[in-house]
């Protein structure tokens, strides 16, 4: 019986850091949306920034070809 007791905490290591594994992946697939709604946030900020500087942009350049008529 003691090599069947032996066997069965081999056994039982084996288990405990196959577990250990299995809950390291869980949490990286639960940590990669989190870096997904982070990239998207940044390209959602640079979209909104170049959406305003093409709005000036545009503004700008009509007023100074309108300078440019009325001279």
């Amino acid at each position: 019986m003691t090599a069947q007791s032996g066997q069965g905490k081999q056994d039982y290591k084996k288990t405990k850091s196959a577990l250990r594994a299995t809950r390291l992946k869980a949490e990286a697939k639960r940590s990669a949306p989190g870096i997904r709604d982070t990239i998207l946030v940044i390209v959602a900020i640079l979209v909104f920034l170049l959406s305003v500087y093409a709005f000036f942009y545009l503004n700008l350049s009509t007023e100074i070809d309108l300078d440019l008529d009325v001279d």
